[in-house]
């Protein structure tokens, strides 16, 4: 068996070789850390520079070698070449780098960058691709020995990063003392000569010469303040259990003694499995004032460094649930619930309520209704408005109001105040004046703004209050309270989407959903994000994108527990599963959503949007019969709001149209009244809908024109519709044929017509989505037939093919049931 050849020779550093020709006798400084390859630089010159002197590892050197050395540098004629590790707290060496500036060269060796490295393994016949480079550049730190190693592990095919430990910790063997230092930063100390001196126990000169050779190991990060990837765990390896304890407990002794501890350095000495009571009481006592993730890992850390678990329980689970991590904080409140029987009061109720909250999070708000009610009116305390809230949103009104009687002690902190307007405002919405609902939730989201406790809710109020803008078509109101906070949630984010998408702005409302989507975690939030995906591909009239988006949302739908606060994604999803034929997949869900509004007593705030949605589910399945109990429920709703008196005039307007009676002027001011609250898109579909089902063009010119100004500018004008255009709407907007284009050609109006009825709508969608009338269409088609010379309707859609029309238009559908005409005769 054959030994492994040996690396590839380094060459000698370009600098290095015009140093020691610009000048003879050669006077030259090698200075570079541990590894860098001083030693093989001075191996490759002793045969070419003759009587020359060579000195390596000067930084070993006594103070009278070291001033002999620069004597030679300023006095003696023959030359002189050292290597040395920087030792800048010396004052000898300090005097030979002197020395060597003012008579000679200094050349650093530096770490190499990740090109050099990728130059260095071609000498090992490798070729990596640029992450393996960048990856042995992170394992190495860059240093020329380390490097060696994985690239000889590399090209022999064994584990890299084992080899570089391995050759570190024979590096490391060589000085104990420096290793204890190195491992010290690895805990999350800093270099300080003063705490080495201290926890080392060695004199305060060689607390100095080893801050130095730290710093020369190669083995510190870019920032000093901890080790490359490839060192991370060395030290301690090399020191072993027993005496990197004894390091640490004098650290710890020595931070305390101070008051210097930090939470990085507490946290890495749990981390290593130091036990000590002051270390756990100061990793709790730093949770108080870090981040929920930072908090989370402070006081996960608390419990093996001594820490009593229980008394931590409840804590842990608010941070873990605060930083996102629920399946921990669930783990943490089912081992409470599961000892309830022995468990303190108090923390039953507090896990009680983080597990409502994780199911709220997860939309099973039926689940948490089921917690709350487990807990009872006798246990239920200080979180008897969260109960009622939850229990009332969940359509257990009874259960609500005997939780909300309960006997509430407690301090009446900003929480608690805020707790209480959320249940009084949702209260208030649901059976009372939405005037009050809105000034309880306003001035909870203000008790709430100096709150800075972390505790687990179901919901927030900042979407609770916007929820309710959104249901009452005040989607100003809504997005002024989503954009309250400095640094929105995903759920703040992903209801702005939503405002933006019910406003009609749709690019806006598809930026915002891509720039959320990454970070959208837990059921409840997708069930919103899927359903924003849904009504945007829905309002674009993109059937493609409409089923991508359909089908992604499956798995949200199998799991979608009905709530109070869920009812408009709910509504999205009912009309595209209308749109796409698979009404059955949510029937279930908007006879359970119709259930609840009822046990709820029909609240309008919260029902009229749904019912208009039925009103809009009606018509897309155009089944008139389907659309009078959702135009009744909204006729009721009228009585209460102005945002329900809208709806429930265009819900009329609508049955009314699906008759075939289009009364011009009651269609126009519903779909103005519903662009004046927000619902531009709605407007206009109804707007464009009635004009082509009336035979009169000129009303249905006029209503085309509303169409168009509701989509382009919001609330429509006030222009008549019974006004005739410059021209009948059978007469295209382009000229004659062969007045401006040469045959063949396609105008832009054309070109969009060709686009859709290659999609193979009918004439009827087409004119419905470019808002021209039906005749218009069959006047393009007939003029796009006699421009391209196509003898046949087959004949036409494979020339529009050919010209590469309809590839882009996914997103369309023939729609002979109801009952248009086929564009292509």
């Amino acid at each position: 068996m054959t030994s492994a050849p040996a690396p590839p020779r380094r060459p000698v550093p370009r600098e290095v070789t015009r140093a020691l020709t610009a000048a003879a006798p050669p006077r030259l400084l090698l200075v570079g850390g541990t590894g860098s390859g001083k030693s093989a630089v001075l191996a490759s010159l002793r045969t070419d520079l003759g009587d020359t002197r060579i000195v390596d590892d000067a930084h070993r050197m006594t103070a009278a070698e070291l001033h002999e050395l620069v004597d030679h540098v300023r006095n003696a004629p023959t030359g002189i070449v050292v290597a040395t590790e920087a030792r800048p707290h010396r004052a000898e060496m300090r005097s030979l780098t002197a020395a060597f500036a003012g008579n000679g060269t200094v050349v650093e060796l530096g770490s190499w960058t990740p090109r050099e490295i990728a130059g260095r393994a071609a000498s090992f016949e490798l070729r990596l691709a640029p992450p393996q480079v960048r990856a042995l550049h992170r394992l190495t730190g860059g240093v020329p020995h380390l490097v060696d190693i994985a690239l000889e592990a590399v090209r022999t095919e064994a584990d890299v990063r084992q080899a570089v430990e391995e050759g570190i910790g024979r590096q490391l063997l060589a000085d104990l003392d420096l290793t204890a230092a190195l491992a010290l930063v690895d805990l999350g100390a800093a270099l300080d000569p003063g705490e080495l001196s201290a926890v080392l126990e060695v004199p305060a000169e060689r607390a100095l010469d080893l801050v130095d050779a730290a710093r020369a190991s190669g083995l510190l990060g870019a920032d000093a303040a901890s080790l490359t990837a490839g060192a991370s765990g060395v030290p301690a390896a090399v020191l072993g259990r027993h005496n990197l304890f004894a390091v640490a407990r004098r650290l710890l002794a020595t931070r305390i003694d101070a008051g210097t501890l930090t939470p990085h350095l507490a946290r890495g000495l749990a981390t290593i499995g130091l036990t000590d009571p002051h270390l756990a009481r100061r990793l709790v006592e730093f949770a108080v004032d870090a981040t929920p993730r930072e908090a989370a890992d402070l006081l996960d850390a608390a419990v093996p460094a001594g820490a009593d678990p229980d008394a931590l329980a409840v804590r842990r689970a608010e941070v873990a649930f605060a930083a996102g991590d629920l399946e921990r904080a669930e783990q943490i409140t089912d081992r409470l619930l599961d000892r309830a029987d022995t468990v303190d009061v108090d923390d039953v109720r507090a896990a009680t309520r983080i597990s409502a909250s994780i199911a709220a999070h997860r939309g099973m708000l039926d689940r948490s209704a089921d917690l709350f009610e487990w807990l009872g009116p006798e246990r239920v305390g200080t979180d008897a408005p969260l109960a009622a809230t939850v229990l009332l949103a969940a359509g257990r009104p009874s259960a609500a109001e005997r939780l909300r009687g309960a006997a509430v002690s407690g301090a009446p902190t900003s929480a608690a105040s805020a707790a209480r307007l959320l249940e009084e405002g949702l209260r208030e919405s649901v059976g009372g004046d939405g005037r009050i609902a809105m000034n309880h939730l306003a001035r909870a989201l203000t008790s709430l703004g100096s709150d800075g406790s972390v505790r687990a809710w179901p919901d927030t109020v900042d979407a609770v209050a916007a929820l309710l803008c959104l249901h009452s078509g005040e989607l100003g109101y809504a997005r002024a309270i989503l954009d309250r906070p400095e640094t929105p949630t995903v759920r703040n984010r992903i209801l702005v989407a939503w405002t933006e998408m019910l406003g009609g702005d749709l690019t806006a409302a598809a930026a915002t959903a891509e720039a959320v989507a990454p970070e959208v975690t837990g059921q409840r939030n997708l069930l919103f994000f899927h359903a924003l995906q849904v009504g945007l591909a829905r309002r674009n009239a993109d059937l493609g994108a409409l089923t991508v988006r359909w089908q992604a949302a499956q798995a949200v739908v199998a799991e979608y527990s009905v709530d109070l606060f869920g009812l408009l994604p709910l509504g999205e999803l009912w009309l595209a599963a209308v749109r796409l034929g698979e009404s059955a997949r949510v029937a279930h869900l908007v006879v359970g959503a119709r259930a609840l509004l009822t046990t709820l007593g029909e609240p309008p705030l919260w029902g009229a949007a749904l019912h208009w949605y039925g009103v809009q589910a009606a018509i897309a399945a155009d089944r008139p019969a389907d659309l009078v109990p959702h135009a009744r429920a909204l006729a009721l709703a009228a009585e209460t709001t102005a945002y329900a008196a809208v709806l429930a005039r265009a819900g009329h307007a609508w049955l009314s149209v699906l008759r075939g009676e289009v009364d011009a002027t009651r269609i126009r001011e519903a779909a103005e009244s519903l662009a004046s609250v927000g619902l531009p898109w709605d407007g206009a579909k109804l707007a464009g809908e009635a004009a082509l089902r009336t035979d009169d063009t000129t009303v249905a010119t006029g209503l085309l024109q509303v169409a168009r100004t509701i989509r382009q500018d919001g609330p429509a004008g006030r222009a008549p519709v019974d006004v005739a255009p410059a021209a009948p709407p059978s007469v295209p907007d382009e000229s004659p044929l062969g007045a401006r284009e040469k045959p063949g050609a396609l105008s832009e109006r054309e070109a969009q017509v060709a686009d859709l009825v290659v999609s193979g709508l009918t004439y009827r969608e087409v004119g419905n989505h470019l808002y021209i009338s039906a005749k218009t269409v069959e006047h393009h088609v007939a003029r796009i037939r006699r421009r391209l010379g196509a003898g046949s309707r087959s004949e036409l859609l494979s020339l529009l093919r050919a010209m590469g029309h309809g590839a882009d238009v996914s997103r369309h559908m023939h729609s002979d049931r109801n009952g248009g005409k086929p564009a292509c005769p």
